[in-house]
């Protein structure tokens, strides 16, 4: 009877000690899927990380662009509410200063442009060092010049803010090293028109950048505490 009741202790300690493996590997599970970004929907997680891979692209992209056409090369980004809200800075595409095909000089589209996933934003005001007025007018995407003939101001329609290199692949001579700020955030009505807000409590640390660097490279920011003005 002794044996089998000492039998019965090792049982209920093995399955005691079951229990509580299983329930630190759940806890480390739980712990994990939130250690990239903390408060905030997961959806939201999700989307800002693949904003931050798309824009990596795209920078990568213009870069390569400007060595390859020997021309400078801008990210432009979407700034207009009343044309098109969808667009407003959730819009990136690439334009480089030469001729089209009818040998006008201006501003030609490198790509159709990319939307980011929905809920994400370019915020130029957590984006250290851009300088807010680096904004060009554009008709955008095009493959003839049109209107897109001010090397400065781009002489189109719509407007754009935008990340200039040179044509070596190198930030433009008036730029040190750029932040390039993405967060997470809710485009409101407000009016006749439209704003972007946020302050959801929730979206608070779904924020991160990248630092485009003067002598070529892209750094990643995956920490949103150093995210800030």
């Amino acid at each position: 009877m002794q044996t089998l009741k000492l039998r019965l202790n090792r049982r209920c300690c093995r399955t005691g000690f079951t229990l509580v493996e299983l329930l630190v590997v759940i806890s480390i599970i739980l712990i994990a899927s939130t250690v990239l970004f903390t408060a905030g929907s997961a959806n939201k997680g999700a989307s800002l990380r693949s904003s931050q891979g798309i824009v990596a692209s795209i920078i990568k992209g213009a870069r390569a662009q400007a060595v390859l056409k020997n021309a400078e090369t801008r990210i432009i980004i979407y700034n207009e509410l009343t044309a098109d809200a969808d667009k407003y800075r959730r819009y990136f595409g690439v334009v480089y200063w030469g001729a089209d095909s009818n040998g006008v000089m201006g501003w030609l589209a490198a790509n159709k442009g990319t939307l980011l996933p929905e809920g994400i934003y370019f915020d130029p005001d957590l984006s250290k060092d851009f300088n807010l007025t680096s904004k060009m007018n554009l008709d955008y995407p095009r493959t003839k010049v049109g209107n897109n003939t001010n090397p400065t101001t781009g002489g189109g329609g719509e407007e754009y803010f935008y990340y200039a290199f040179e044509n070596n692949g190198v930030l433009g001579t008036t730029f040190n090293n750029n932040w390039l700020a993405l967060r997470a955030g809710v485009l409101k009505p407000n009016g006749e028109s439209f704003e972007l807000d946020f302050t959801n409590p929730e979206d608070e640390y779904l924020r991160t950048a990248l630092i485009l660097r003067r002598a070529g490279s892209t750094t990643v920011v995956n920490d949103p505490e150093l995210v800030t003005n």
